[in-house]
């Protein structure tokens, strides 16, 4: 099979999960008249959102590598890209091509029907372009850069 859909679920639980988190943690504060740490849990629960509306889902193919989140659709293709970053710790993938990012969530939070057999795929996919990922402690804060598809 080349053709692989990834629902970003556990990340979109974890997400929704915070966000519950927080603001019940928000509401408690409020009627403990704590009204600073109120504020806080609700400024902390725009992450849980952020996390959850961005989870989406990554479909890789023989073609390209593509991300759909509720923010949109980014999307590069395998012969744009020049080099690749893994995270040291969690292997966050980057995916770089001329003036372009593409960043692949760390398989630890991919489906674990599909997990192996996408994993195998990629590494295929750049080996047989002789790209090394390189290591890197700072992946899993980078961001999609001239990817998105409008």
């Amino acid at each position: 099979m080349d053709n692989y859909h990834i629902e970003m679920r556990s990340y979109r639980i974890i997400g929704w999960a915070w966000l519950v988190f927080c603001t019940i943690s928000m509401v408690a504060a409020f009627l403990s008249k704590l009204y600073w740490p109120a504020m806080g849990c609700a400024l902390s629960s725009v992450f849980g959102v952020y996390m959850a509306l961005g989870a989406g889902s990554f479909d890789i193919n023989s073609n390209d590598l593509t991300h759909k989140s509720s923010f949109g659709t980014w999307q590069i293709r395998w012969d744009e890209i020049s080099s690749v970053e893994i995270g040291e710790v969690e292997g966050t993938l980057v995916f770089h091509g001329s003036n372009k990012r593409f960043i692949l969530s760390s398989p630890g939070g991919w489906d674990v029907s599909v997990k192996d057999e996408a994993l195998a795929f990629v590494i295929k996919q750049l080996e047989a372009r002789d790209i090394s990922p390189k290591p890197s402690r700072s992946a899993a804060y980078k961001i999609m850069k001239n990817t998105r598809v409008r």
